[in-house]
This record gives C-alpha cells, sequence and structure tokens, in this order.
C-alpha cells in the first residue's frame, strides 16, 4: 500500500494541469513590470574626470654665448628707518686665477649720504614745529633778530654723524632715521632788558625713567629694559633708609668676584669681569651715599651729556638749571636732570610725558613730532642741590620767563606727590619749642658737592 501510495503522489505531479489561471495570474505582473523597468531609458552614467595633461615644460633661458654685461639696483627699508640702495654692476676681468688675489676684483662699497638739516632760526621756522609758540612767548620773535644758532646745535649734529660712521658695520644698530631728526634747533639768545640768558631747544619727547630715592619713596619701578636708579642730578642722602636696589647689585658683585678668583677664568675674562666689578662698587657707593631724582615724581628734562663736558660759557647749561617745556600753549616747570647721549636729544622724566599723554611709558613717547619746546636758563641752579621744592620751581619759573619777555596761557602747578602730610601740632608744644626744632632741622642740613654728569650715561 505504502509503495502503491509513493507511486500515485509522483503521477499526481506530473499529471497535466487543467486549470492555468491562477498561475498566469500570478506570473503576469511580474513579467509586466520587467518588461516596463527594461523598456524606460538608461540614466547616462557620470563622465569620468578628465586626465590632467602634464605641465608643459618651461622653456629655458638660453644662456649665454659671450660676456653680457650685468646691472641691477634694488631698495630696502631697515626697521630704524633707514633706505637701504643696493647695486649689483659687473665688469669684464681676466683669468680667475688672477682676478683672485686682485682685491678690487670683488669689493662691496658703503656709501652713507645724509642730509644735516639746517637749524630753525625765526619765528615762521619754528611754528612749522609749534603754531602756538609766538603766542606762549609774545616777546620771543624780536630777541630771535639778535639770536644766533648755538655751537651745541652744530656740535649735536657732528655727534650723529660720528655715531653713524662707528656702526657702519651693524647697520640695524645704526642712529635711527627718527633720532636723527631728532632737534630742529639750538638757540642762544639774550634778552637786551634783562641780560637774562635762555638755550631754545626744538624736539621731540622720550621717555626717560630713572632714578630712585629711598629718602622720599621705595615704590621705583627699576622692571624696565634700559633702567638706572641714579640721575646725574644728585645730593647727599639725608636719612639712613637704604635704597632697594642695593641687594641685587651686591649679590651680582659677589658673582662677579668668585668669578674673577676661579683658575679657570682666562685672562681675557678676567680683564672684563675687573672693569665690571669696578663699576658695580661705584654704583653700589653712589646708592649707599647719594639721593635721586624720581621720574615718575619729579618733573625734569634730560640733555645730551656733551653739552655739560664744554668749558665753562654763558650759555652752558648745568644739572640743576632751570627749565620750562612748552606744548601745545601749556608751559610745565622743570629741572635739568640728567644727562643722555650724546648724539641724541629730546627726553623729559615719567612725570611730565604723562601729563602731556597719560598713554606714556618706557616705549611709549608722549611726542614724536618736533613739536615740544624746551627753554633753558643756564646759570639758574641752586646750591646746595636737593630734592625739588616744586612751589618753589614753579615761582623760579614764572619770574625767569618774565626776564625774557613774559607768556601768557597756563604755567602749569605741580603737585608733590611723595610729600607725607604734616601731623596736626600737638597741644602742648609750645611755640618756642616748635621754632626751636625747626631751627634745629635746618642746621643738621649737610652741604653737598656740586652734582656730576652719571658715568656710562654717554657713548
Amino acid at each position: 500500500m505504502k509503495k502503491q501510495t509513493r507511486y500515485a503522489n509522483h503521477a499526481k505531479a506530473f499529471a497535466p494541469q487543467q486549470n492555468w489561471g491562477p498561475a498566469i495570474s500570478r506570473v503576469a505582473p511580474a513579467m509586466l513590470l520587467t518588461f516596463l523597468l527594461a523598456a524606460c531609458p538608461k540614466a547616462n552614467p557620470p563622465a569620468p574626470a578628465p586626465t590632467p595633461l602634464p605641465s608643459p615644460s618651461p622653456t629655458p633661458t638660453p644662456l649665454p654665448q659671450t660676456y653680457v654685461p650685468y646691472s641691477r639696483m634694488e631698495t630696502a627699508k631697515l626697521f630704524n628707518g633707514l633706505e637701504i640702495r643696493s647695486k649689483v654692476a659687473t665688469t669684464e676681468g681676466s683669468l680667475a686665477v688672477l682676478e683672485r688675489k686682485i682685491p678690487e676684483a670683488y669689493t662691496l662699497e658703503l656709501n652713507v649720504d645724509v642730509r644735516v638739516p639746517q637749524a630753525a632760526q625765526t619765528m615762521d621756522q619754528l611754528a612749522v614745529g609749534d603754531p602756538l609758540l609766538g603766542t606762549v612767548l609774545p616777546g620771543l620773535k624780536d630777541q630771535l633778530s639778535t639770536s644766533r644758532v648755538s655751537n651745541f646745535y652744530h656740535g649735536l649734529y657732528r655727534l650723529k654723524v660720528e655715531a653713524v660712521h662707528r656702526d657702519l658695520t651693524r647697520l640695524e644698530q645704526m642712529v635711527s632715521r627718527h633720532n636723527f631728526f631728532d632737534c630742529n634747533t639750538i638757540l642762544e639768545l639774550q634778552d637786551r632788558k634783562s641780560s637774562r640768558k635762555a638755550l631754545v631747544i626744538q624736539s621731540d619727547m622720550d621717555v626717560n625713567g630713572d632714578g630712585s630715592d629711598a629718602d622720599r619713596s621705595s615704590d621705583v619701578d627699576g622692571s624696565t629694559a634700559n633702567f638706572q636708579p641714579y640721575t646725574s642730578y644728585r645730593w647727599l642722602k639725608r636719612t639712613n633708609k637704604a635704597s632697594q636696589f642695593i641687594p641685587e647689585k651686591e649679590e651680582r658683585l659677589k658673582q662677579l668676584e668668585s668669578e674673577y678668583d676661579a683658575k679657570s677664568t682666562t685672562p681675557e675674562r678676567k680683564r672684563i669681569v675687573k672693569d665690571q666689578i669696578q663699576e658695580l662698587e661705584r654704583e653700589l657707593n653712589d646708592l649707599k651715599k647719594y639721593s635721586f631724582l624720581i621720574s615718575k615724581a619729579d618733573p625734569f628734562i634730560v640733555l645730551p651729556g656733551f653739552m655739560f663736558r664744554q668749558p665753562a660759557e654763558p650759555f652752558t647749561p648745568k644739572l640743576g638749571d632751570i627749565a620750562v617745556v612748552i606744548f601745545q600753549g601749556k608751559l610745565y616747570p622743570a629741572l635739568v636732570g640728567d644727562a643722555g647721549p650724546s648724539y641724541k636729544i629730546g627726553e623729559a622724566s615719567l612725570r611730565i610725558c604723562k601729563q602731556i599723554d597719560p598713554r606714556s611709558n618706557a616705549y611709549n613717547r608722549p611726542a614724536s613730532d618736533l613739536n615740544v619746546t624746551y627753554l633753558v636758563f643756564p646759570g639758574s641752579a641752586e646750591e646746595p642741590p636737593g630734592p625739588p621744592d616744586l612751589q618753589k620751581l614753579h615761582n623760579r619759573c614764572s619770574a625767569l620767563l618774565h626776564e625774557i619777555g613774559g607768556y601768557s596761557g597756563e604755567l602749569f602747578a605741580w603737585q608733590d606727590i611723595l610729600a607725607t602730610p604734616s601731623p596736626s601740632p600737638s597741644p602742648s608744644l609750645s611755640p618756642s619749642a616748635s621754632a626751636s626744632a625747626s631751627t634745629s632741622a635746618t642746621a643738621s642740613g649737610t652741604p653737598v658737592p656740586s652734582p656730576t654728569v652719571r658715568s656710562g650715561s654717554t657713548p
């Protein structure tokens, strides 16, 4: 039975189908869909990227068939404003084996062409720098007719040219264009009526941040690169307060002495170290013995060091002389307080600079143009030297200005920012005791020598 059943099933499977309708109905949609898809146009495939053509080889420059002269000029400018014009030029020579032995066959000629400016001497010429100067100093115009260009002016520019020549092999260290043309005039004038003499200097204004005085303040910032705790104008210390800059210099002195005594130090190095030791010893002696002007507190100006080293003449300035700085119609009392490099002019203390431009600092000058006038009154320094009395300085400036024809506008009144308020008098202190104390304090003042020009301040 099982075998018959299996055969029957096989026969049934291969038997002809009587009804094909359902099967066709299932297959027809699929075939139709295939036909429709085959009949639809196919989307074009993306075009292949074009194959880049090889870059054509540059046409080589034809080689010369004989000697061809060469000449080319270039212009460049250094950071200090110095414009350099270079030229390479050739001429035909002899054999290389011979030219190598001739120095003139391969040379560099360095020529510096400088226009030394003429000094301003008339009111119109001075007004180019400061149009208000004739108004501020109404008597100046008449006095200029008898004034003369100072030898200091010609000496200053001679020193500038010498500085340029000295640094020819170090172009980046040469005097900058700004500092070469930093002086418009130095005039010597004398009032006909009072015979008062004055130097009239027209320049720009850089910042001097030097000086310290432990007697008056220990709040002095010595962090700037070129800071020095001294000024050329100085006086004997009046207290036992030590300078804040002594410990650092004493430590440096110990290091140098150890280096000098070391067996490994060469003789050449010993000579250098010995000079440094002597310089540090002088600086330490000055800091322990003297007080100096303070840039942020005292109004003072700086003059080139060579001006103080000239023979004593009627117009030769001295440290401590009275000066007046004139800028944009205002007048600022000042002292001649420091000696600077001999080939530069136009510098004032931070106190003056910040009054002119509050943004002033050691790296930001208040006046870049030649629009600042400095009046210096030779022979006006008072003895003995000491810390500036700003009220007295104001009065002296006013009197000296009237001796050269007067002034109009504001003569600025400085306030002593280092002054400590006086304590209220004790009720038990009698007038006679107070007078006695005042007399004693005055009598105890120690006379001091005349101030000297700071060593190392000039090139």
